[in-house]
């Protein structure tokens, strides 16, 4: 292991990894730190399989996680180099991004995220895997821009309570710096009809007095035993996605400014 010795011997930086140039420049700078601490870099990608059709489509594997895995490779070979100057770890994991960094994070001297540009509305409606890792993490959080700065590591004691705020190099909230942490309540209701082989979704969300509606249906393949909780699953999925896209939307045309995630 590179590094001072045996001073950092079982030391732990875990990165995200989603391909995009921040981070890019969030696994640079892990990679930097490790090489000054000697510790190794774990670095963590997160993939899920695109939503199916019907309600007992075969799980089919398209080469989703096997391209996935190739791109992470890819990805610390063009940042680190094949040669590997400090030791590096790689894994894919099935799973939503936060969830799957969180859990890799138990344990590790930091978690490093790459910032991401979005809208302040677009923020608040997508939520942000950065700022999730922020307040939920178990070890400190380091969030780094695309142009390779890097806020301060987020405090512990910010990280494990709901109104602590993140660490930045600007200074923290009360001074300049980030707001923070603020919780809102948005409400979503569903209402299912099942009419023999199908099942009728409408969605309605609530989001702070805009509210936003989605129809969707799932009908059973002839050939499959009847199964109502599954034709149930789909038809709200679709219609949960269908409400995320309009969110997607809202977001993009109400974007105000940068902000990162």
């Amino acid at each position: 292991m590179t590094g001072n010795g045996t001073k950092g011997a079982g030391r732990r930086i875990v990165v995200g990894i989603d391909g995009s140039e921040p981070s890019k420049a969030a696994l640079r700078w892990a990679a930097g730190q490790a090489a000054l601490t000697g510790a190794a870099v774990h670095a963590v990608a997160a993939w899920e399989y695109p939503s199916l059709y019907g309600w007992f489509a075969p799980m089919v594997d398209d080469g989703f996680e096997q391209s996935a895995r190739r791109r992470l490779t890819a990805e610390v070979d063009e940042v680190i180099g094949r040669q590997r100057p400090v030791p590096v770890e790689e894994s894919l994991v099935l799973g939503h991004a936060a969830e799957v960094l969180l859990e890799a994070a138990g344990g590790a001297d930091l978690l490093v995220l790459g910032s991401r540009g979005r809208g302040t509305f677009a923020r608040t409606l997508l939520g942000s895997v950065s700022a999730r890792c922020a307040v939920h993490g178990s070890c400190p959080v380091v969030i780094v821009r695309s142009d390779g700065t890097a806020t301060a590591p987020t405090p512990l004691a910010a990280a494990g309570s709901a109104g602590g705020t993140a660490g930045t190099a600007g200074g923290t909230a009360g001074d300049g710096g980030e707001p923070a942490v603020r919780t809102k309540d948005w409400r979503l209701s569903l209402h299912l009809v099942e009419d023999r082989d199908t099942t009728r979704v409408h969605a309605v969300l609530d989001a702070d007095g805009s509210v936003l509606h989605s129809d969707a249906l799932a009908r059973r393949n002839p050939q499959d035993a009847p199964a109502p909780t599954v034709g149930d699953e789909f038809a709200v999925g679709r219609a949960l996605v269908d409400l995320g896209h309009q969110l997607l939307r809202a977001g993009t045309h109400g974007a105000t400014g940068p902000a990162e995630e």
